[in-house]
């Protein structure tokens, strides 16, 4: 399965490795680094401009969308309750609920959020929200918060309902053959 990773902001940026100036994304603010920490070296993600980040999921080397039964995020100083999410949303684009990452004393420290469905439901996107502000080069006055890993369950590929010029297509060559086999008799 495919991930792919939309924001309103102006991007994304990955940080670099350790040395680096944007190790922990140093280059936008000098103090990140000692409120970040990677759960896995050495990468951790983050929108830019903005704290949202929407998760979409398709087959790979295709536009087909996918589902899957289960995602999560690792998150790396969540101060706040209540402030780091991620939002899950069926085929139908329905909310499934917004699940919240645990708020954790300290700076570096690690949250995690992630949910799998075992009713039956799917889920076609999510909308992580990190914290309540977004990266920036000023003094952070609330939640900044970045991540680490993902993880999500197998993928599944919805139904595929035949288009209706398919349909019709169809119905075509069914009442030629039905004309052809009147003709021969």
């Amino acid at each position: 399965m495919v991930v792919v990773f939309a924001t309103p902001g102006s991007g994304f940026q990955v940080s670099a490795n350790a040395g680096d100036a944007a190790a922990e994304f140093g280059n936008i603010n000098p103090l990140y680094p000692s409120l970040f920490a990677p759960f896995s070296a050495q990468r951790l993600f983050t929108a830019l401009d903005s704290n949202i980040v929407d998760v979409r999921f398709f087959v790979p080397g295709s536009a087909t969308p996918a589902l899957t039964d289960a995602f999560g995020a690792i998150f790396t100083d969540v101060d706040l309750a209540n402030t780091t999410a991620i939002e899950y949303f069926d085929a139908g684009g329905g909310s499934l609920g917004t699940f919240f990452a645990p708020a954790a004393e300290g700076d570096e420290t690690l949250s995690f959020v992630g949910v799998r469905f075992t009713e039956g439901a799917v889920i076609s996107r999510a909308r992580i929200t990190s914290g309540n502000q977004a990266l920036s080069g000023a003094t952070p006055t609330g939640d900044v918060v970045v991540m680490d890993d993902f993880i999500y369950g197998e993928p599944v590929v919805p139904a595929r309902v035949p288009e209706p010029s398919t349909l019709a297509l169809v119905a075509a060559a069914a009442a030629a053959a039905g004309l052809r086999r009147r003709a021969r008799r």
